[in-house]
């Protein structure tokens, strides 16, 4: 397994930053699984590493969201994920057939900000203020409602 933060910085100048291939060079299997509409995507335990499926049926930006907030979990709550923890559309456990108590709301919060800091690197929004959020949307592979979020617009 390599360091994920590493991992990430090789890749954190690329547009828009390739997520499946952090995931994959970081030693984690992903797979894009037929799940209900309301589940967005989860992490499990196999073995003695970690694998994330994201919901095929959803936009590919929610995807890329979606598996950078479990790669979020990998990061900061593996001591708390045991089996693995399911994220349903609103990021939370409820819902899903893989609840754990353990992750919190503010567990979600980190991972949902953690996504947001891979996907939208703080470093390459400098300068932006003449650009529409519909344009760096698509150019950072992100929904226009979670780059907006990001710039605070």
């Amino acid at each position: 397994m390599k360091d994920p933060m590493l991992v990430i910085a090789e890749y954190w100048d690329r547009s828009p930053v390739p997520i499946e291939a952090i995931i994959r060079d970081v030693g984690l299997d992903l797979a894009f699984e037929d799940l209900d509409d309301s589940i967005s995507g989860y992490i499990e335990k196999v073995g003695e590493t970690y694998r994330i499926a994201v919901n095929l049926h959803h936009a590919v930006t929610r995807r890329r969201f979606t598996a950078a907030h479990e790669l979020g979990h990998y990061v900061y709550h593996r001591d708390l994920l045991g089996n693995g923890v399911g994220d349903n559309r609103a990021y939370r456990t409820d819902g899903t057939n893989r609840p754990n108590p353990k992750i919190r709301p503010i567990h979600e919060r980190q991972a949902n900000a953690f996504a947001a800091n891979i996907l939208m690197p703080r470093h390459r929004l400098i300068g932006i203020e003449n650009e529409t959020t519909e344009c760096l949307a698509e150019r950072f592979g992100v929904s226009p409602a979670a780059m907006r979020i990001r710039l605070g617009r």
